[in-house]
């Protein structure tokens, strides 16, 4: 962001100047010239300012000084006014000679007289005399060096130098010259300069609009925003919804352990069938989800004293709204001010950032509990309620081809090494039988679990067939085995014994291998029958509709604050939309001048220096009526916020162009907003007028203003002249620059340069004495 300070140059920085060609009956009707100054009412912008009266230019004719003594007599009598420049125009009598002719009130150390005998002038060489040749000035021009001279007087600096040099030269009357160059901008310039500047500051023209930098789009700094008042605490909801709520949480975990238990859970699963439990939890989520439903409605009606109470009523206590400097309403107006401010600088136009910030504030406002609704439907869809009734039932067989070469092998285990041990035949034979036994037993257990849970439809002969399928499996080999050793085929000679012990823990392992054999069976048909499940299950859907209630119970909590807070940013986006149009309207309403007024020349090469200047006040205008707008909202003070910005913004603009047209674009109005980049904008504007810094660094001819047949009347010794040289201070390094670059047609001055802190005008004023007679009269009035 741009560092802003404010101008502290103003127009009263100028000598104030008094007029009695005009202002006499004025002046003489008051009783303090105090009293006079404030009739004139504030400045050329309408503001309210301090008048500086310490120093006076009086101009007035010559032959009504003595007549218009009573209005010099109140300015003198002034106890502020310490110093008066009293510029005399025209002879004092004609027909006597007599060119001056001053009441005695003038006659003192503090008054300092200048005689213009002609308004034109002739022109004068300083250091030589008058010049072989005459200032043409175009019929209807209505232009002369007299109002030069007054301009320059303005400036204080240039006012004392002259009341110091006139005070050392032998006559108490002085004749000046003037060479004076003015920086003022054409009105229909400045008129064109403003109407471009807010063009583009409210509409974007005359430039390519830049993208968006990246994490400032309006609906991601919407949810920067709203996520900055965090998350409240979760809230447990009591009454008849928490124990629906609790119900369905109840049975999805129900299901859920049997959905993905250990599959020897369900060995043990008592109570009602797995296909009673699914439509049991589906029956629960049913229900959870329109309770649910029912309660986002509610909670989106009335003010947040009225939700309270009512989500109360349905066992919904909701925590109180978190505090602190991230969660308030200037916070969000903050972070708003500061994109829009960075946008204005940037020089994004004024009509894309209102419909950004419209879109922030919605982003950040509470859409309501009631556009959550359909967010439940989602998140637990009749679809797959649906599929929760409708449990697969599971699948048949062996669950793979292990389970079959596992129930032939047990008997098997147990049966060999007894068959060729020290045991008898007969416990050989029956220790395999007692596995074959211990599978069959342990295959009808599992067709009857399996029924028992209601996962198939109960069929005896299957039952049996499956029974009588392990019967076969398991006993065939270890018989066929059997009536071959007992038939003596495994050969005539002696058995190799085999320990008694290792038998027996052979045996063992065959019961053990068959026991785990069932297991595994049961294992891989509970996993195929996980395999054909709804992939959506019941905990899933619980905690989908949780997620959903946790959203609107915190949307809930914060619903009073943020829409506090979106508020309060819309109201900004209505300022700054009342500014636009306000600025629109001001730039159609600019006046170019009365007709027939001389319109100072504007060079074409300063015309984007000027342009750029005016943009730049302008923008500045704009970021302070942002700011003081949003210090309005900050303070809790949104009504009429739009209105009191638009009308601030009016009161600047055309203050703003009263000021530059009354005294330049070299200085920004008092008490206005000025940023670091100014300066070196207006000493670009410096740089492009090269007649203004001829004006006040070469020995050129000046305008002696007198007429050509009242020389006998001034000194003609160019010993006795003084010549003053000025120029505006904020010229300084563009006269600097163009000292190094007069061509050779040009004499450089030899003197020094007078720095001016107000005023528009640069150039030289030669100063030379009156030797002719000035009379002096004292007056009743003034004496």
């Amino acid at each position: 962001m741009t560092t802003t300070a404010y101008a502290t140059q103003a127009p009263e920085n100028r000598t104030l100047l008094v007029d009695l060609r005009t202002d006499h009956a004025a002046l003489a009707a008051c009783r303090t010239f105090n009293e006079y100054v404030r009739q004139r009412g504030p400045g050329p912008d309408g503001a309210v300012r301090e008048v500086d009266l310490s120093r006076v230019v009086i101009v007035d004719r010559a032959a009504d000084l003595l007549a218009h003594s009573d209005a010099l007599t109140v300015v003198r009598n002034a106890g502020a006014v310490r110093h008066v420049v009293c510029v005399a125009v025209g002879m004092a009598d004609d027909a006597a000679g007599v060119p001056v002719r001053l009441p005695t009130i003038l006659r003192n150390e503090l008054t300092t007289v200048l005689w213009v005998g002609d308004e034109y002038g002739i022109t004068w060489n300083p250091g030589h005399g008058p010049a072989p040749t005459v200032v043409l000035v175009p019929s209807g021009a209505r232009y002369n060096h007299l109002g030069d001279l007054l301009e320059a007087l303005t400036a204080k600096e240039l006012f004392d130098e002259v009341t110091v040099r006139a005070a050392g030269m032998p006559s108490r009357v002085t004749v000046p010259g003037v060479r004076v160059v003015s920086n003022r901008v054409a009105d229909d310039v400045l008129v064109a300069a403003q109407r471009r500047a807010v063009d583009a500051i409210v509409d974007g023209a005359d430039r390519v609009i830049p993208v968006q930098p990246a994490g400032q789009d309006p609906a991601a700094l919407g949810d920067e925003l709203a996520r900055q008042f965090g998350h409240p605490d979760r809230t447990e909801p009591g009454g008849a919804f928490g124990q629906t709520r609790a119900e369905a949480d109840r049975a999805a975990r129900t299901v859920g352990a049997a959905a993905a238990g250990r599959p020897w859970q369900l060995l043990a699963q008592q109570g009602p069938g797995i296909p009673h439990l699914f439509r049991r939890s589906a029956e629960a989520l049913r229900t959870y989800r329109e309770a649910l439903r029912q309660l986002l409605l509610a909670g989106d009606q009335g003010p947040d004293e009225q939700r309270r109470a009512r989500l109360q009523a349905e066992g919904v206590t909701l925590p109180p709204p978190p505090r602190g400097n991230a969660t308030d309403q200037p916070a969000a107006v903050d972070k708003v001010r500061q994109a829009t401010l960075a946008g204005i600088e940037m020089g994004r136009p004024l009509r894309q950032l209102v419909t950004e910030i419209f879109e922030t504030a919605s982003a950040l406002r509470p859409a309501g509990s009631a556009v959550r609704a359909p967010a439940v439907d989602q998140a637990c869809p009749d679809q797959r309620l649906d599929d929760l009734t409708t449990v697969p039932g599971m699948p048949g067989g062996f669950g793979g081809p292990f389970v079959p070469l596992l129930l032939a092998l047990a008997p098997l285990l147990a049966l060999a090494p007894a068959l060729w041990s020290p045991l008898s035949r007969t416990t050989a034979v029956g220790l395999g039988a007692a596995v074959v036994v211990l599978l069959v037993l342990g295959a009808a257990l599992l067709r009857g679990r399996r029924n028992r849970l209601g996962l198939v439809r109960r069929s005896a002969v299957r039952d049996v067939a499956m029974v009588a399928s392990v019967l076969v499996i398991s006993a065939v080999l270890p018989a066929v085995l059997t009536a071959r050793l007992v038939g003596g085929e495994p050969g005539d000679g002696e058995v190799p014994p085999v320990p008694a012990q290792f038998a027996w823990a052979c045996a063992g392992a065959g019961a053990l291998l068959a026991v785990a054999t069932i297991c595994l069976w049961w294992s891989l048909l509970i996993r195929a029958w996980r395999h054909l499940l709804p992939a959506g299950q019941p905990d899933r859907f619980v905690r989908a509709l949780d997620s959903v209630y946790d959203e609107a119970t915190a949307e809930w909590t914060l619903t009073d604050a943020r829409t506090r807070a979106s508020d309060a940013v819309r109201t900004l986006g209505s300022t700054l939309d009342s500014l636009g149009n306000e600025l629109a309207a001001h730039a159609i309403a600019l006046d170019t001048g009365l007709p027939g007024d001389p319109a100072p020349y504007t060079p074409a090469t300063t015309a984007g220096a000027v342009n750029a200047i005016v943009r730049h006040d302008l923008v500045a205008l704009t970021a302070e009526c942002v700011e003081r707008g949003a210090a309005e909202i900050r303070r809790g003070e949104r009504d009429g916020v739009p209105e009191r910005a638009a009308q601030h913004a009016r009161d600047l603009a055309v203050g703003y162009d009263r000021y530059v047209r009354h005294d330049g674009i070299q200085h920004p109005p008092p008490r206005w907003p000025v940023r670091a980049a100014r300066d070196q904008l207006v000493l670009t504007w410096w740089r492009g007028l090269d007649d203004f810094h001829r004006a006040a660094l070469d020995d050129g001819p000046v305008q002696q203003l007198c007429a050509d047949d009242q020389l006998q009347l001034i000194g003609r010794d160019p010993a006795g002249a003084v010549v003053v040289a000025f120029a505006p201070g904020s010229a300084k390094a563009a006269i600097a620059d163009a000292a190094d670059g007069l061509d050779g047609g040009h004499d450089p001055r030899t003197f020094e340069l007078i720095w001016t802190t107000a005023g528009n005008s640069a150039g030289l004023l030669h100063l030379v004495p009156l030797r002719a007679r000035v009379e002096f009269e004292q007056l009743e009035a003034t004496a």
